[in-house]
């Protein structure tokens, strides 16, 4: 086969399946008038780098082509898809695809943009297990909306996404409306419990199980205990135990890291003071 525009329209259906994904742009243009070309062609046509803007504008006019969910979703995923038709078709993505083309090299940062913020939107509507796969592989354009989450399943799930920031786990933690469950998930979590900014968060939120803050704040220095004591809403067990601790450690010295001298700080001899 020769590889010309005629080629293409004159084609069997098993010709074309065999040769678009390789054929010259010639015959993708004769593919599109071929009487043989169906839909299920359009994702063999779309795997060939010659493929051109021009050519999938085609494909999107013609209604009948977009009537399959697949060939809707690979056009948005394409990278030489024109921007407003991508555009006009990535809020018919499911939420899956939309991740995809959130993640995927070469599309434009407004489609990106926009599947985040249809994703956020489609949060709200989705089950629980879907919410868990998505915290596990979410960007960082749904992080605020899958915070919230009241399910302590999908927070577990989050605090594991690589993108995951300490600044999202302290606004979970600190979070007026979290609950004691999911605060019970954050203190157990290998990687961002042990953090000074997230132990804070925890221990002055009034709804941390009382062992899980008399735990954090055994880890905080006098001034980050200082700072809890005095925060308006800190449970009264956990000021009292912070008074405690300070008054038993008088200047902190000998808990290294914990309670006692910042680094760098010297020792006061009291002779010259």
């Amino acid at each position: 086969m020769s590889g010309t525009f005629e080629d293409g329209r004159t084609a069997p259906a098993e010709g074309l399946a065999a040769e678009l994904p390789v054929a010259p742009s010639p015959y993708l243009d004769g593919a599109l008038a071929n009487p043989a070309f169906h839909p299920n062609l359009i994702l063999l046509l779309l795997k060939n780098p010659h493929a051109t803007p021009a050519l999938i504008q085609r494909i999107a006019s013609n209604r009948e082509w977009m009537k399959t969910y697949e060939g809707r979703s690979a056009i948005v995923l394409h990278p030489k898809t024109p921007r407003v038709i991508a555009m006009n078709l990535v809020s018919h993505l499911w939420w899956r695809d939309l991740v995809r083309v959130v993640e995927r090299a070469g599309l434009a940062p407004p489609l990106k943009r926009a599947a985040e913020r249809i994703l956020a939107i489609r949060v709200q509507e989705m089950a629980a297990g879907e919410r868990i796969t998505l915290a596990r592989m979410a960007s960082r354009g749904v992080f605020t909306v899958l915070r919230v989450d009241p399910n302590p399943m999908v927070i577990r799930a989050l605090l594991q996404n690589p993108r995951m920031i300490e600044e999202d786990a302290v606004a979970i933690a600190a979070g007026r409306r979290t609950q004691s469950g999911i605060l019970q998930v954050i203190a157990d979590d290998p990687r961002w419990s042990p953090r000074p900014a997230v132990r804070k968060a925890l221990a002055r939120h009034p709804a941390t199980p009382s062992q899980v803050a008399l735990r954090m704040i055994r880890h905080l220095t006098r001034r980050d205990l200082r700072e809890v004591s005095a925060s308006p809403h800190v449970p009264g067990l956990v000021r009292v135990a912070i008074g405690r601790i300070l008054q038993e450690n008088g200047s902190g010295e000998g808990r290294k890291g914990r309670i006692g001298r910042r680094p760098g700080k010297g020792r006061r001899t009291g002779s010259n003071s």
